[in-house]
């Protein structure tokens, strides 16, 4: 025994060295390599979280044996397609005619998709004739020499053409495999079995040991005569064809561990096993067995059921008990820290420092060897918040802090001075160990003087804050960029004690926006970035102009926040994207694709670029910090877009319907929405896809880029298109076109037919309408004679109404001019009462003032002349004949007033009637005194005999006359 022992030992070091010499031509192991893991849930699927094998077509279209079925994935869709008995499905495979063949419980054929983009199960039990059969579930398929070969716990099934071939287990099949050209099968208790193609049987080509219990992988190796054979208990055989023999080379658990060994697969020189309860395991083929890879240590679920490869081999699907993860080894991008958002990046020898927003974080990075197992972020203690830009001067690494300023000894921060917020710090030119410190409200002088960092005080005659410092030459100018106020040049004294000059440029100097500008130095041309463009400044003019040569590569439509040189490739940040071009290349083509997910995601104006070598650059972002390798990809895939689904829509409220997707289609009627599902399944499935799309008869140009997978048409007019789509994902890959032809024929009304009846029916019409017109103008002749009597008599009827309304209009022409000239005579009348009204107060003031006068005078001579003159003046006084001149007056414009008045009352006097009609124009009692030769009192008594002869009671004597008047005017 113990020289069997020590012969297995000495064997399985043989073995394991072997393994070690062949596999010192990998460069890097899978698991060390940082993955970019996917996962898949029940809420992307819909279906049953099961998994247990896949499959995949040229076209990239996947398949996944689930416990519902098979579910079909394109990279955008999932579409789930169910066996006739609703079974599991454990069989899944492509062969090299690109048909997939599917086994379940009882069923056997394979998953076709029809014209319409719909796949189905198409069942061949009744081709193969297997409807009696009880072939129970179908764990395993293998194309094995152009025969499928499906296994079950009792019996292979050998299908070729329409034919299949039974081959009963001696007890269970409990593992099959391919391995080179042979066809492996445990049959339980029994052996391991090879199946033989010409005579259609299985040989034993090795005793298993009853003890080792059940196979789970048949696995090849880099002996063609050798396999290794992994058992569920863990464990490692190596089987030799050409002697027939099994020996036992490494058992993987102890005896107490309780862990099983569910899947194996070969996978880039290694072994990569699933187990029950531990994920993945990774066997060296120097025998080492690592448990817990750290690849794979973020993997969803911790039973693998199965491990697939991708057509390129560089991914993995990982088929777990509870969903799936697709694992990605050569993604170009690789998320190195998520756990802040990156200011700064420094990389010092084999120390790779970020400055964050909760600290500043620091890890091993070799960069020619870096993995994920060195990888390992630890924070500097007592340093938390917001850290700004790391530098390295004098042996230290400096730290620019929201805190203040410190340095890292033994990557312990110690703090230099007691100034806080600390953009960065540049190094003087000219002088040596001494060094400027831009904070967040001026300059600081850093000395480094016998090993010690001494923080002077700050400069004097600036205080804004400085994001942003470059210095000009070495006497002692500086630019200092204000995040929103521009650009101040700054020169400073020679012990850097004060500012002597300052010019603020803002706007008005050339740039057009004061906002986010940063200085650069550009092949020694010191440049600004800005909003609009890249400037530089004129000193002779003193204003900022544009800087033609990189305008010219980049577009100054575009805000331009970073330029990086590194040899002759130049990185850039642009309007919130990154890219590069080749300072050395002709055409200076950007290249951006590959940074489409940082957009939105940038530390906006603190982007941090490192670049690491030509090909490969550290990117920091709001989400963490990014490793992106720039070098094409080798593989030789051409990925494609495909169309999955074309629908259509009469009207919007009915159910849509399909339209083939291989040939052009010609819709019978007009639509309201037209509908074109997409995907790429060779993109890469963790990337987030962009589609572009244009209607050829509609879109001039291609539409923007856009992330959903379908696109639809409403109410488009008839006509003869062509679909177009291309995608892209945003790691730079990118998909060819695809193109849909199709026709819309016009509406039934709009077709050459109805045209021609159109023509048809309006000739028709034409002639009907001709002979009705002809009807209808000999109707009208007969009508227009009768009309012409009608109208004769019509018109001198209307001649006579003519002649009755010239003479109502004579009529009333001539009431117009009555009515003129009563207000005329109305207005005379009263100028001509007024008149004597006043006449008559001068003549009585005048003769009673002779009369005082008289009096008053000596002789006697002299009053006897004035008595005559008295005398003369009394026998012309306004008498009779006025008042009858005015009575005539008063007639002439109140016809008929006196004579109603007379109807009233016969007795009324002249006087009385003058008195009226003195009331009837107004005039106040002392304006009628006088015209009656009576007094005021003497008018109020005549006034009131009036009212007693005319029976004149509640109304005033005024409105009475008026009354009278107003009966007078209409009874006339």
């Amino acid at each position: 025994m113990l020289i069997k022992l020590i012969l297995k030992i000495l064997f399985g070091m043989t073995f394991w060295s072997f393994y070690i010499c062949s596999a010192q031509e990998i460069p890097r192991n899978t698991s060390g390599i940082i993955p970019k893991i996917t996962h898949y849930s029940r809420n992307d699927f819909h279906a049953d979280g099961q998994f247990w094998t896949m499959s995949e077509d040229k076209n990239g279209i996947l398949y996944f044996g689930n416990n519902d079925g098979v579910l079909v994935f394109d990279g955008e869709r999932w579409q789930k397609v169910t066996l006739p008995n609703h079974s599991t499905v454990r069989s899944l495979i492509t062969t090299t005619d690109n048909v997939v063949h599917a086994g379940g419980f009882n069923q056997i054929g394979t998953i076709d998709r029809d014209s319409l983009g719909n796949y189905f199960f198409n069942s061949q039990n009744e081709q193969l004739k297997l409807d009696n059969e009880k072939i129970e579930n179908l764990w395993q398929v293998h194309d094995f020499r152009g025969y499928l070969i499906y296994r079950s716990f009792t019996e292979l099934i050998v299908v070729t053409g329409s034919t299949a071939t039974h081959i009963q287990a001696n007890n269970r099949f409990i593992q099959s495999g391919v391995v080179g050209d042979h066809y492996y099968v445990q049959d339980m208790n029994f052996g391991i079995m090879e199946f033989d193609p010409q005579s259609m049987s299985l040989k034993k080509s090795f005793q298993f040991p009853e003890n080792e219990g059940s196979v789970v992988a048949f696995l090849p190796t880099n002996q063609e005569n050798e396999l290794l054979i992994v058992t569920k208990s863990g464990v490692i055989l190596k089987a030799d064809r050409n002697k027939g023999t099994l020996t036992e080379l490494k058992n993987l658990f102890n005896p107490e561990e309780q862990e099983q060994i569910i899947s194996a697969k070969m996978y880039k020189n290694d072994y990569l096993l699933g187990t029950l309860s531990s994920k993945l395991m990774i066997l060296r083929q120097n025998g080492e067995l690592i448990r817990k890879p750290s690849s794979f240590l973020k993997l969803f679920n911790s039973t693998i059921l199965d491990v697939q490869s991708s057509q390129d081999e560089n991914s993995l699907w990982v088929l777990m008990n509870n969903g799936l993860d697709y694992v990605e080894f050569n993604s170009p991008v690789s998320h190195l820290f998520d756990s802040s958002s990156i200011s700064d990046i420094y990389l010092d020898k084999d120390t790779l420092y970020l400055a964050t927003n909760t600290g500043v974080f620091y890890s091993k990075f070799d960069i020619s060897n870096y993995d994920i197992n060195t990888l390992n972020f630890e924070k500097v203690q007592n340093l938390e918040g917001q850290s700004w830009s790391i530098t390295k001067q004098k042996g230290k690494i400096l730290i620019s802090h929201d805190k203040g300023l410190f340095y890292l000894d033994k990557n312990k921060p110690v703090r230099i001075g007691g100034a806080n917020g600390i953009w960065k710090v540049i190094p003087v030119q000219g002088k040596s160990n001494t060094f400027i410190a831009a904070s967040y409200y001026g300059l600081y002088p850093l000395t480094f003087t016998n090993g010690s960092w001494i923080l002077n005080e700050k400069i004097k005659g600036f205080n804004e804050s400085g994001r942003d410092i470059l210095q000009v030459d070495a006497n002692n100018t500086f630019w200092v960029c204000h995040g929103y106020k521009g650009v101040y040049r700054l020169k400073l004294n020679d012990n850097l004690s004060r500012v002597f000059a300052l010019e603020h440029f803002t706007d008005k100097n050339g740039l057009q926006s004061p906002f986010n500008v940063n200085v650069t130095n550009w092949n020694d041309t010191i440049i600004f970035t800005t909003n609009t463009g890249i400037y530089t400044f004129d000193s002779t003019s003193t204003k900022f102009i544009p800087y033609k040569p990189l305008n010219d590569i980049l577009d100054p439509k575009f805000n331009t926040r970073k330029i990086i040189q590194n040899d002759s490739r130049v990185w850039f940040v642009e309007d919130d994207e990154v890219g590069y071009f080749d300072n050395d290349s002709e055409n200076k083509e950007l290249h951006k694709n590959l940074f489409l997910n940082l957009k939105g995601s940038l530390n906006r104006g603190m982007e941090s670029i490192w670049p690491l070598s030509k090909s490969q650059v550290l990117i920091g972002s709001i989400n963490g910090l990014f490793l992106y390798d720039t070098k094409e990809s080798s593989q030789n895939l051409n990925p494609a877009t495909i169309l999955t689904s074309i629908t259509y829509t009469k009207k919007q409220n009915q159910k849509s319907k399909p339209l083939p997707l291989h040939q052009k289609a010609d819709l019978n009627d007009p639509i309201d929405i037209l509908r074109f599902e997409f995907a790429a399944p060779q993109l890469t499935p963790s990337s987030e896809k962009e589609f572009q799309y244009k209607l050829e008869g509609v879109d001039n140009e291609w539409s923007n880029w856009d992330s959903n997978a379908f696109k639809e048409y409403t109410h488009p007019h008839p006509g003869t298109y062509t679909f177009k789509v291309r995608a892209r994902n945003l790691i730079g890959q990118a998909a060819d076109e695809t193109s849909f032809n199709f026709t819309i024929p016009p509406p039934w009304y709009q077709t050459n037919v109805a045209f021609i009846f159109y023509l048809i029916l309006f000739t028709g019409l034409t002639a009907i309408t001709v002979y009705l017109i002809s009807q209808k103008i000999e109707r009208e002749r007969q009508k227009e004679k009768q009309a012409a009597k009608k109208s004769k008599k019509l018109l001198q009827l209307e001649i006579e109404q003519l002649k009755l309304e010239q003479d109502k209009a004579r009529i009333k022409k001539h009431k117009q001019e009555l009515e003129e000239d009563n207000l005329t005579k109305s207005k005379e009348l009263a100028n001509y009462t007024m008149l004597l009204v006043k006449k008559k107060e001068i003549f009585t003031d005048t003769y009673n003032a002779l009369k005082d006068f008289k009096n008053s005078l000596k002789t006697q001579a002299a009053r006897k002349r004035l008595q005559e003159v008295l005398f003369n003046l009394n026998q012309h006084r306004m008498g009779e004949e006025y008042l009858n001149v005015f009575d005539i007056h008063f007639e002439k414009v109140h016809q008929n007033f006196f004579h109603q008045l007379k109807e009233i009352d016969t007795t009324i006097t002249k006087r009385e009637l003058r008195l009226c009609a003195f009331v009837k124009m107004n005039l106040t009692n002392k304006e009628i005194a006088p015209l009656l030769n009576i007094s005021v009192r003497g008018v109020e008594t005549a006034r009131y005999r009036i009212r007693k002869k005319l029976n004149v009671k509640d109304e005033n004597l005024t409105e009475f006359l008026e009354n009278i008047t107003a009966f007078s005017e209409s009874g006339h």
